[in-house]
């Protein structure tokens, strides 16, 4: 697995939060289309402070939230207890690890995960072992190889946008997770998947957009510092989300992306 380039830190789980908010809606249609639902078992690889876990109990009746992240299982089980939630279990653990009194389940899904993953088919392979014959995978997931364009424009979001690309492209994050997604499912053993495109487009400076996407390049701007394509400085982060809703409020499209829904069923 390549490491979480975003980091685990307040504001990033802070970030997490807004983000899934922003994508429910998407998540949860994917998952009912999938077949997700009361009186199943699953597994949430991947799941950050806990809001797909949530999710998903809410609609199965029962999920356990698996992250190898420390900082972010603390704050799902915090989230949790604070909520009254007792249809939830969160591990700490890597994607593919036994899952002690839990496994085998009916369904694993995640959000946002298999992007972060370095060799995709030997991860989803990892996770037969982990589900029932017949049982479900199913991952909401987003393609990164994707080019700003709008009419009206703003060289402010264009540029935003490439710098977001660069350093996930630094971060070995998968670019093209949404696009090869059936390729690489055929090839853990799950045959060839079911497909479900979401577009999320959002045009103005009003909106959710100008936030998230400044909120997702400030967890992200050390990375490029890092590999030398712009210091955090020179980003101006304290004032880019002005700036950008301002040089979108001509129209421009302030976030323009390609969601996927992918499922397929073990043998």
């Amino acid at each position: 697995m390549a490491e979480y380039s975003l980091g685990h830190g307040a504001s990033e789980q802070t970030r997490l939060q807004k983000q899934a908010e922003y994508l429910r809606g998407i998540t949860e249609s994917i998952w009912r289309d999938a077949g997700i639902g009361s009186g199943m078992r699953v597994l949430d690889v991947g799941c950050g402070v806990g809001d797909s876990t949530f999710l998903a109990a809410d609609l199965a009746g029962y999920a356990v939230g698996l992250d190898r992240s420390e900082e972010a299982i603390a704050t799902a089980r915090q989230r949790a207890e604070a909520d009254g939630r007792t249809n939830v279990r969160f591990v700490q653990a890597e994607i593919g690890d036994p899952v002690p009194d839990e496994a085998p389940f009916d369904a694993i899904v995640g959000r946002y995960i298999l992007v972060h993953q370095r060799d995709i088919a030997a991860t989803l392979r990892s996770l037969h072992p982990l589900l029932l014959p017949g049982g479900l995978i199913v991952f909401h997931e987003v393609e990164l190889d994707l080019r700003l364009t709008s009419v009206p424009v703003s060289e402010l979001g264009r540029q935003v946008y490439q710098w977001l690309r660069q350093a996930f492209q630094v971060a070995g994050v998968q670019m093209q997770a949404v696009s090869q997604m059936p390729r690489f499912v055929y090839e853990s053993g799950f045959g060839w998947p079911q497909t479900r495109i979401h577009p999320l487009v959002e045009s103005g400076g009003n909106g959710f957009a100008p936030g998230y996407v400044v909120e997702t390049l400030r967890s992200i701007a050390p990375l490029l510092e890092s590999a030398g394509v712009v210091t955090v400085a020179e980003l101006g982060l304290d004032t880019l989300e002005a700036r950008l809703r301002e040089s979108c409020a001509n129209g421009a499209t302030s976030l323009a992306q390609v969601n996927a829904g992918v499922w397929a069923r073990r043998p």
